[in-house]
């Protein structure tokens, strides 16, 4: 008896295991654009006491299974707060280039100030790779007092062209 009711619970809690990380929502364009979108209402009703819960590593901006996040960073190119690479916290990013030159941070400053929000892409090594893939991410402008936030989410493997055939209303850099 205590036997059957062991190999129901553990099978109860696997198919409960299993089914979570089976349901995890894919990393996707949309999914990019919304948690950005809802950091920067976060952001924008908190301000800086928004970035903990940003940041909560088991909270809803890190998503897809952990593969998407929100970073922060602002219109001086500093990096307000990185959820993966903590180390990048407090540095300047404008000098920061991928692989064609492309200044990634002025490029989504300048994105930002001329637009709001939109996507900018870019190419960067995928986590534990050398080579650089295609990126893109989403950013989005926050100004709340005398502070300004730029959040954003991004992700591999998609194109300038992609994201203008998915969104063909959206900002996007050099389009």
């Amino acid at each position: 008896m205590k036997r059957g009711l062991m190999t129901l619970i553990l099978s109860t809690v696997f198919l409960f295991v299993f089914a979570s990380m089976s349901s995890a929502e894919p990393l996707t364009a949309e999914a990019c654009k919304e948690k950005a979108k809802a950091a920067a209402a976060l952001l924008q009703a908190e301000g800086d006491a928004a970035i903990e819960k940003i940041k909560d590593p088991n909270g809803p901006f890190r998503f897809a299974g952990g593969e998407g996040y929100i970073w922060i960073h602002n219109l001086d190119g500093i990096m307000v707060m990185h959820p993966v690479k903590p180390s990048l916290d407090g540095q300047g990013l404008l000098d920061m280039r991928d692989v064609n030159g492309v200044y990634l941070f002025v490029a989504m400053n300048e994105l930002v100030e001329a637009k709001g929000e939109g996507w900018v892409p870019y190419a960067w090594p995928k986590p534990g790779k050398a080579e650089s893939s295609p990126k893109v991410s989403y950013v989005i402008l926050v100004k709340k007092g005398d502070k300004d936030y730029v959040a954003g989410a991004g992700m591999y493997d998609l194109t300038a062209d992609d994201i203008k055939a998915k969104f063909p209303g959206d900002a996007v850099y050099g389009k």
